[in-house]
């Protein structure tokens, strides 16, 4: 190993000073970026819980909201059951028909009446079903009482000869007007009482 001069020593002591001041501040810039970076990923723990946390609420009050909706459509659905079995004791014939004459919902008797069933007449017209006609009922026929009611926006009762299965019968009718929040007519309640027998029965 060839003798290094006092020059040659003093150099390599100084390069190595440098690189040991390079080395600590590299040391430095590592730990400033060490002390960034966990407390980036401190930050990011905290969003990550503050996030859970209210997921957490959201879906404790989610929860609460679906068992307060069943709850609601448990006590709809008693409510509906309890006001058919009230409708469907009624001798008298009841349906509910929208604004272009169609069947919506109909009772016990009616469908006694006309000899069908709820699924046989839902979405059927009421014409079709009352009358075996393929358009509503007008003049010189029967004079159709859903007309009269969009007419005059009131409660409508008149006679009405309607036809079921054992031939046609005589009716008294009354129609009643359902009222959207804008006072615009969109359903009807029709009722018909089969009057047949009390119209034999007079002189």
């Amino acid at each position: 190993m060839p003798i290094r001069t006092k020059k040659q020593l003093i150099s390599e002591i100084n390069s190595l000073q440098k690189h040991l001041e390079e080395c600590k501040k590299l040391e430095l810039r590592l730990g400033t970026k060490d002390k960034e970076l966990k407390e980036c990923i401190r930050n990011l723990e905290e969003r990550v819980e503050c996030r859970i946390s209210a997921e957490r609420i959201i879906n404790k009050q989610l929860r609460g909201e679906i068992e307060e909706r069943k709850k609601i459509e448990s006590e709809l659905y008693i409510t509906k059951q309890f006001l058919e079995n009230i409708v469907n004791g009624i001798t008298e014939q009841i349906m509910l028909v929208s604004k272009d004459f169609k069947i919506l919902w109909a009772n016990k008797t009616f469908l006694e009446q006309f000899g069908c069933t709820m699924k046989e007449l839902a979405g059927n017209y009421c014409y079709a079903v009352t009358h075996n006609l393929q358009s509503p009922c007008r003049a010189p026929h029967d004079t159709c009482p859903v007309f009269k009611v969009l007419e005059a926006g009131v409660p409508i009762k008149e006679i009405h000869t309607h036809y079921g299965p054992n031939g046609e019968f005589l009716s008294e009718v009354s129609a009643y007007p359902i009222k959207d929040k804008k006072g615009e007519i969109v359903e009807f309640v029709h009722i018909a009482r089969n009057i047949s027998k009390e119209n034999k029965a007079q002189p």
